[in-house]
Formats: structure tokens, C-alpha cells, sequence
């Protein structure tokens, strides 16, 4: 972004449309059991393409088999370049950190690969829920301390107090303002890659993207307004009217690149943006920063701020418990997949946390109370 206009510029209403028509079409997560499903079957047809936006060495750490490493930062300019190896032709699951990054990803890869959102029946590209926390018990795959329970256990989620009456969002009367693009740019598609690669690399780290809930509260509650970011719940409007983070105005997260309703942030000042768990709360995050806009995603949504179930989604309670999987990743040793479908699942769940696949094959045949489901441990099962 350089500078600010009054009125909206021909590059940003074009991007703003584009982006709204792919936000339209509400693709946002797939669940870990949903794909493993497609994985550890015998059709290699039916396989999405498995893009891993997280960092080489945390790729190289583990990683689903047969996913295709791009990190995030570098998404935009392989898609620009037609290097990133994507097929036209397959479905997208993007497994990230915690899946919110993912969704950020995953609204790029549509952005680029959908031209006309019109068209019904296009591929598309999905966010693995929770990312990488939920498809392995590996705490080495993902920055220390930041699986939903473990966060919670360090102070990272927070026990704050909301508010349900509406804030007013006020036109702010300016927009960002495009001056140029770094390199020529014919389509509207080359112009929102661009406006990406400008974005994502506008942070140091892919991670600074994101917003803890703990830091959020330190800053909202330093006396100290001058520093407060503007707050923006993309959850539904019943949702917000239930409780919201005190100062937060609503856009719900598929009108956000409207200008009609970007116009009430400033794009002067830092965002934070937030949903339920943190998945559309990144897909406006992306968006808005394509847009322009200084964003940055609060981890975790809503149920980082708050588990009170009276504002709260509840998706990520009892993670662990309930939402994580322990599927095999590979990792360049001996024993790596070639494919899921090679996988020999383990016949109980008395041995190692691998042994908890096996509960998910179980479930298709017998289905198995929950409770058969052990809460994981440091490395035993």
C-alpha cells in the first residue's frame, strides 16, 4: 500500500470484486477425518493435492504423505510464476499450522485458479481444520505450546469479558491507495498474486501474521488507546449481538472485500480480525490485506478470547480429546508412505499414539464409543 485516496481506485475495485466473488462462495475447511477418508483409500483419483504452507524444516519435522511443500510466504509469487506445481484439475487441501494459515492459502489458491466464480463445479481449495495439530499428536510439528489445549494450559487463551451491544462502524473516508504494482500486472488475478506476495511479505515470519489472544487483551487493556488495533468480528450477526470483544465492529467475513464495508476500518491503523476458531477470521484477513488493509488474524477466533459457551463456538474444546487425529506424516525416514492407502493401520489403541488411527477404521464398522478415544500424552499411548 502507499498513501490513502478518498474514493476507491480502479485496481482496488477490481480486486475487491474478484475477491468477493471467491469469499461468495464459502470454501473454508475440510476435517482431518474427512480427508484421511479419500487418503487411505485405494483410488488415487479421487486424492486432493496436499499443499503444505508451513516453514522447510517443520515440513521436513513430518508431514502428510505426498504433500507438496510451498511455504506460505512464497505461495503467492509460485502461483504468480507457475511454479508452484498445482494442478488445475484437483481439489486443494491446505494443511498449515493450525488451519487458519491454511485458509489464508487456500483463498490465494482459489483467487488464482477460479477466474470466473460463475462457473459452477470448479475445483476447489480447502483449509485442513486446525491444521497440523489436528491431523498428529506431534508437538514438534508446530511452534511450541500452540495446539489449542496446550495454549490454553500456558495462558496463551485468555478468560476475557465481552460486550453485546453493537458498535457503530464509521466511513472512514479514505481507502488504500495502489500507486503501482512491482511488476507489470495484464489481469486481475496477476494483481491480487502481487498484491499478496507485498502483503505476506510485509511480516518478517509467516507466524507474525497472527495475533495470541493473550497479547491482543495486554493491548487492549495497557490504558493506553493509542495503541489499541481496530477489532473486527467476521462471525455471523446473531453471533456478535451474543457477545463480542469490546470495541469490535461486525462485518460478517463474505462482505468483507466489499468496499462498502472495508470502508469503515482505517487503513491507516492495524487490524485485528476474529471469527470462531480463527478459519474466517483468516480468509478476511487475507482478503483485507490484499485489499490494503495492515491486518493480522487473532489465533484461535473467538474461543481464544473466551471459552464461555455463551460466546464461544466450542469447537475447540477438549481438542485433544476430540478433534485431533494421529495420522502417519512422513518424515524422510525408512518408513515412509509412498501413499496412504499403504498404510496397515494397527489392529487397538493400547500401544503408541499411531495406534489411534486404527479408532477411526474401527468407527466406519462398529462405531466405538468416544470414550474409547485415550486423551493423548507426550509420547505414549
Amino acid at each position: 500500500m502507499s498513501g490513502t485516496s478518498a474514493t476507491p481506485g480502479e485496481d482496488l475495485t477490481e480486486i475487491a470484486a474478484h475477491i468477493d466473488a471467491i469469499l461468495a462462495l464459502g470454501y473454508n475447511t475440510t476435517n482431518p477425518d474427512a480427508l484421511a477418508k479419500v487418503l487411505f483409500d485405494e483410488d488415487p483419483a479421487n486424492d486432493p493435492f496436499i499443499l503444505d504452507t508451513r516453514e522447510p524444516a517443520d515440513y521436513a519435522a513430518g508431514h502428510i504423505p505426498g504433500a507438496v511443500n510451498i511455504p506460505l510466504q512464497d505461495l503467492p509469487r509460485a502461483l504468480l510464476d507457475g511454479t508452484s506445481g498445482i494442478p488445475a484439475d484437483r481439489e486443494v487441501v491446505v494443511a498449515s499450522y493450525w488451519g487458519n494459515d491454511g485458509n489464508m492459502a487456500s483463498l490465494l489458491v482459489n483467487a488464482a485458479r477460479i477466474e470466473d466464480p460463475a462457473v459452477s463445479n470448479l475445483p476447489k481449495s480447502t483449509g485442513l481444520f486446525q491444521g497440523m495439530t489436528s491431523w498428529s499428536f506431534r508437538r514438534d510439528l508446530v511452534p511450541a505450546g500452540s495446539r489449542f489445549d496446550d495454549a490454553a494450559a500456558a495462558g496463551v487463551i485468555v478468560q476475557k469479558g465481552t460486550e453485546s451491544d453493537a458498535v457503530t462502524g464509521t466511513p472512514q473516508g479514505a481507502y488504500p491507495a495502489f500507486t503501482s504494482f512491482s511488476v507489470e500486472a495484464d489481469t486481475v488475478i496477476e494483481k491480487i498474486l502481487i498484491r499478496a506476495d507485498n502483503y505476506l511479505n510485509s511480516f518478517e515470519t509467516q507466524f507474525d501474521l497472527q495475533v495470541y489472544p493473550s497479547a491482543l487483551a495486554t493491548t487492549l487493556e495497557d490504558a493506553d488507546p493509542d495503541n489499541d488495533p481496530q477489532v473486527v468480528s467476521v462471525r455471523s450477526g446473531a453471533h456478535y449481538s451474543a457477545g463480542h470483544i469490546p470495541g469490535a465492529v461486525n462485518i460478517a467475513y463474505k462482505d468483507v472485500a466489499k468496499l462498502a464495508n472495508s470502508e469503515l476500518l482505517d487503513p491507516t491503523r492495524e487490524i485485528v480480525a476474529y471469527c470462531y476458531t480463527g478459519h474466517t477470521g483468516s480468509l478476511s484477513t487475507m482478503a483485507l490485506g490484499i485489499l490494503g488493509y495492515p491486518v493480522k488474524n487473532l489465533l484461535y477466533g473467538m474461543n481464544g478470547w473466551s471459552t464461555d459457551s455463551a460466546v464461544a463456538s466450542g469447537q475447540l474444546k477438549n481438542f485433544d480429546l476430540m478433534k485431533a487425529w494421529d495420522f502417519p506424516v512422513n518424515n524422510g525416514g525408512e518408513s515412509d508412505l509412498s501413499s496412504l492407502a499403504d498404510y496397515a493401520p494397527p489392529t487397538g489403541c493400547v500401544e503408541c499414539h499411531s495406534s489411534l488411527t486404527a479408532i477411526f477404521y474401527d468407527r466406519e464398522v462398529a462405531n466405538p464409543p468416544l470414550a474409547a478415544v485415550a486423551p493423548p500424552s507426550e509420547g505414549e499411548g
